[in-house]
């Protein structure tokens, strides 16, 4: 009966599920191509501008120079053409306007126009991208910057998207088909609701659950036998997971004590000491934890009471000494600013928050960088500032996102996670972080977190 169910129902949930693929992939590749043309489009706005005073002046040859740089750094053709389309500056020889698709994007931009949004990027589709924008001034088209984008890594991703695509409807036709099937067959399974319900005991925790197998046919009562012994081997594995934690925890208080007593005699004669201090003091908060996570996962054993609120302004001045000795080391200047005390979540990681925002502020930025500490209403504010170039309006909106990096700072190292970690951790006791241009350039990077009510300075 299942089967003549399935061989029925399985043909029409294919189709239909193609029917629906078609205008998804369509959407993966027209996003796609969409994406790649906007970003390119931005450069491209850009050499118009710098295109705009050598077509009045006839001084080509630092934009010629510009053009073949990009192309270096980019692998992407560039040139700029006069209101008469002769090529005035390229990257690379052998530029012919009267290509169809290079012509169609001249027609439109010398009079004036955006060209058209580019076909959707396929990935049995070869060819570039063309990306023109008109040089202007005071209204007048002097001429027009075009660049050549290459499409390849745009077809990849498309490819990746519908192979992603086909796998997500594979896993969508198997569902539908259990869906359906599931109410049909559910009588004939009354049995396994016992051990369905069993499982779901075991994933909130009550590991101790098991399953009779009593009276059942000799195949449920294998099943029933199985599933018992794997119940039994987590319990195991649970306990002693927890007899783990807490032994570990244990064994390490003694010698981080130790290290914590050695390490802070020698703070009183080097600041680097003291900022190894304040690592230890970290890890021994993590050690305090585990312990906790230990004892609350026991049965009867009540977790201890919440710490004190941590002032926030006191743990970035800690942090800030050895911090200072690591700029003055790379001849930066660090300033510490104004310190307000306030009180906020104690598991609030300060130090990996502060670490990150220095280290993007010497890679990114330029000194001098200043750091404050501030209260703002109902939130106490951790503000690190630079004097750098700082971001645009668009990467504003942007900063915090996992993966993301200014085009500024793209050929720079990094993994773009630094400020995504910042803004979990803020997120994780309630708060968030704000990036904003200050008054005279740079860059400003706030966390802001809740203000504890009943903290006393």
């Amino acid at each position: 009966m299942r089967r003549r169910l399935l061989q029925s129902l399985v043909p029409m949930v294919i189709i239909l599920a193609v029917v629906a693929a078609v205008p998804l992939a369509n959407y993966i590749a027209t996003s796609t191509s969409r994406t790649l043309f906007l970003s390119r489009s931005n450069d491209a706005d850009w050499f118009a501008t710098m295109a705009e005073s050598p077509l009045q002046s006839g001084d080509i040859a630092s934009l010629r120079e510009l053009a073949v740089r990009y192309h270096q750094l980019y692998a992407t053709p560039v040139f700029v053409v006069d209101v008469d389309r002769r090529v005035i500056a390229t990257s690379r020889s052998g530029v012919d306007v009267k290509e169809p698709d290079l012509k169609v994007a001249l027609d439109s931009t010398l009079a004036g126009r955006l060209p058209a949004e580019p076909a959707a990027l396929w990935p049995w589709r070869s060819g570039e991208m063309v990306v023109a924008r008109p040089v202007v001034n005071n209204g007048r088209v002097l001429g027009a910057a075009v660049l050549r984008v290459p499409t390849e890594k745009g077809r990849d991703q498309v490819e990746r998207g519908l192979l992603l695509l086909v796998g997500g409807l594979l896993i969508a036709i198997g569902a539908v088909v259990i869906g359906i099937v599931r109410p049909i067959t559910r009588w004939v399974l009354r049995p396994l609701n016992d051990l369905d319900n069993a499982t779901h005991q075991i994933t909130r925790g009550a590991l101790d659950t098991r399953v009779s197998t009593d009276g059942r046919a000799p195949e449920l009562r294998r099943l029933g036998d199985s599933f018992n012994s794997m119940a039994l081997s987590l319990h195991q594995a649970r306990q002693r997971e927890r007899e783990f934690v807490a032994d570990a925890s244990h064994q390490l208080r003694t010698p981080l004590t130790s290290a914590r007593i050695h390490i802070e005699g020698l703070s009183r004669l080097s600041p680097t000491a003291r900022f190894a201090l304040s690592d230890i003091d970290r890890l021994g908060r993590i050690v305090q934890r585990l312990s906790r996570l230990a004892g609350a996962d026991r049965p009867g054993i009540e977790a201890e009471g919440s710490e004190a609120p941590l002032d926030l302004a006191q743990a970035v001045k800690e942090r800030l000494v050895g911090w200072k000795a690591v700029y003055a080391a790379d001849d930066l200047e660090l300033i510490i600013g104004e310190m307000v005390p306030g009180g906020v979540a104690p598991e609030l990681e300060v130090d990996d928050i502060l670490d990150v925002l220095l280290d993007n502020a010497a890679k990114y930025g330029a000194p001098p960088v200043e750091v404050s500490v501030l209260r703002d209403g109902t939130e106490v504010v951790m503000a690190v500032r630079d004097h750098g170039l700082g971001l645009g309006s668009r990467d504003l909106k942007k900063v915090g996102e996992r993966f993301w990096r200014s085009a500024h700072h793209r050929e720079m190292p990094g993994t773009g996670l630094g400020l995504a970690i910042v803004r979990s951790e803020a997120a994780r006791v309630g708060g968030r972080v704000v990036a904003r241009p200050p008054i005279g350039g740079g860059l400003v990077i706030e966390v802001r977190v809740p203000l504890i009510d009943d903290y006393e300075d």
